[in-house]
């Protein structure tokens, strides 16, 4: 999301409200469609039972790494939440100028 003055919010100047509107639409029917897979994602790998007993160092590994990844993702949804808000805002604006 690339916008002029280093702002959050999506760049429409120049766009014709209606045109502007059914994009930010999309971006957003986007956004959310991919920030609903990382939180299932996320969701899946912080559920796994926790392992008992017995392990070797490569099951340890791989444990560590999976929930390195739970918290990667829990950031990647972060994100995507903050830029489901700017084209929120955006897609306000737009309205607002109709």
């Amino acid at each position: 999301m690339n916008s002029a003055g280093g702002s959050i919010l999506p760049n429409v100047g120049g766009e014709p409200a209606p045109e502007a509107l059914a994009r930010l639409r999309e971006q957003r029917r986007l956004l959310r469609q991919v920030r609903d897979g990382v939180e299932t994602t996320g969701r899946r790998l912080t559920a796994r039972p926790s392992r008992s007993g017995w392990r070797s160092p490569a099951q340890q590994a791989f444990e560590d790494r999976l929930a390195e990844l739970a918290g990667t993702l829990q950031g990647a949804w972060r994100a995507l939440d903050d830029a489901l808000w700017a084209v929120d805002e955006a897609i306000t604006r737009v309205k607002a100028s109709l």
